[in-house]
């Protein structure tokens, strides 16, 4: 780590990792969502409670809060948090309005998974922009019967 008067460089080795504003005082956070995004993907219990997720909760726009309780209603709590901060770590790459548009068009078509977001949002940089709607009557398969697998094999 290498203090300077308004800046804190740390390094992993020789490689520097993280720059970040130096703050002055006690009980000083600078929390950088893009560095815990990846942690809590693979923890999505401590969404809620991550200090980063809910500073920066409190400032998002209100589409990520209608697009992160589309996606828990849709698939679950879990797999919804997993859904919504695929669509958070594209902030990484992307400008805040580009994902921010990408969403509104997302939840006024329909869409429900951050796979939708990003095929929106990519669409769009290619200048293709274009209208987006939810496939109406896609047809799937039934759910299998397997009630039948009791009777093979033989019998007890």
């Amino acid at each position: 780590m290498v203090l300077y008067v308004d800046e804190v460089e740390i390094f992993y080795g020789s490689k520097k990792i993280a720059s970040h504003g130096r703050l002055f005082g006690n009980n000083k956070w600078s929390l950088l969502p893009e560095h815990y995004l990846e942690l809590i993907l693979k923890r999505p219990q401590a969404f809620e409670s991550a200090r980063v997720i809910r500073q920066w909760r409190s400032n998002w726009p209100v589409c990520l809060e209608r697009l992160l309780d589309k996606f828990c209603q849709k698939q679950g709590y879990t797999k919804g948090v997993k859904e919504f901060i695929l669509v958070l770590m594209l902030y990484k790459g992307h400008s805040a309005e580009a994902i921010e548009s990408a969403v509104e068009t997302a939840l006024s078509s329909g869409a429900g998974s951050s796979q939708a977001v990003k095929h929106i949002l990519i669409h769009r940089e290619c200048g293709r922009d274009q209208s987006f709607s939810a496939l109406e009557n896609w047809q799937t398969f039934p759910a299998p019967d397997v009630s039948i697998y009791g009777q093979i094999g033989g019998g007890r």
